[in-house]
């Protein structure tokens, strides 16, 4: 049998189901180490949201900081607010509100996160009864790392012609501290909504269920096309040679 389809014309196409084969379980590998990744990703997040809030002000290493429960004092300031694009709650399409947030005896500031609203209510002018309260509050959420461009739409550079943007693809700080004119802490806060209290905008967004995603799946599937190919091509290549018989 293995003479058969090694032999003729028969050999160029035993190649390209090796070829085929051997690409379909690459693609099952790329979705296995996805399914890994994804893992690995649900347990920092859980970790991280397990432990007990701490004060901004006390962290050394904000990097350490991603997914854990954070408060941090200070004053709002909607004058330098800006909306993230492409947001969508409830299956409706907005945006979300991230407002420096001036800390409290320090010359600093964090973004926070502080919810959706409908694209209905995103000009400034439409924003203004969302303003948050004036003076000093504490302010409690989830820290998270600058989102940086790995892909997908980019947010123009600023220039003389447009020095300041007020919608972006992406929470990246470092852009942002751009049109900022005082400092931005390394990091931002996304508000979480309070349980049992009445939904208000800017609405805080429950972050996403730690679920293992389809990967395995996928990767289970990638592996059985591969070898539903082998396995189909040698049944049909020995019922051929069965037939020459």
């Amino acid at each position: 049998m293995v003479r058969y389809i090694l032999t003729g014309k028969r050999l160029i196409a035993t190649f390209l189901v090796l070829i085929g084969a051997v690409a379909l379980c690459g693609l099952g590998m790329w979705q296995l180490d996805r399914h890994y990744q994804r893992a690995a990703l649900n347990a920092r997040i859980a970790a991280g949201l397990a432990q007990s809030p701490v004060a901004l002000e006390t962290v050394d290493d904000l990097q350490s900081l991603d997914y854990r429960p954070v408060t941090a004092r200070g004053a709002f300031d909607p004058t330098h607010e800006v909306l993230l694009r492409n947001r969508s709650l409830n299956g409706v399409t907005g945006y979300h509100v991230i407002t420096p947030l001036r800390l409290s005896g320090r010359n600093e500031a964090v973004l926070v996160d502080r919810g959706w609203i409908p694209l209905t209510e995103a000009s400034p002018e439409a924003r203004r009864k969302f303003a948050p309260p004036a003076g000093e509050m504490l302010v409690t959420g989830i820290a998270r790392q600058p989102e940086t461009y790995v892909g997908g739409p980019q947010d123009p550079p600023l220039s003389p012609e447009r020095p300041r943007l007020d919608a972006w693809f992406r929470v990246d700080v470092a852009r942002i501290q751009e049109q900022t004119p005082y400092p931005l802490l390394p990091l931002f806060i996304e508000v979480q909504p309070i349980p049992g209290a009445e939904p208000t905008l800017p609405q805080p967004v429950p972050l996403p269920e730690l679920d293992q995603g389809p990967h395995l799946g996928y990767a289970i599937q990638w592996f059985a096309f591969a070898g539903i190919l082998v396995v189909g091509y040698v049944v049909l290549q020995r019922n051929t040679l069965r037939g020459e018989g």
